[in-house]
């Protein structure tokens, strides 16, 4: 997929919605621009919602870090 745009004045540029729709960016995304060499990389952010049940199936044994036991208050 390829599109062509032109930066305005300010600097903005429309994203065709063709490519928004297929990158799931709408209204508030987040989205990182990544420089590799001469060419610009346009990466939307996953919402932490993306990330619920990643790990299940995992034996991630006992991961917790251990305690400190409780200080005197002074």
């Amino acid at each position: 997929m390829q599109s062509e745009a032109i930066v305005s004045s300010k600097g903005q540029v429309t994203l065709p919605a063709a490519m928004r729709a297929k990158l799931g960016i709408g209204p508030g995304s987040h989205i990182q621009f990544v420089l590799r060499g001469k060419e610009l990389v346009i990466k939307p952010e996953l919402p932490m919602s993306a990330y619920y049940g990643m790990l299940k199936g995992y034996d991630l044994g006992d991961i917790e870090p251990e305690k400190e036991p409780d200080r005197e208050f002074e």
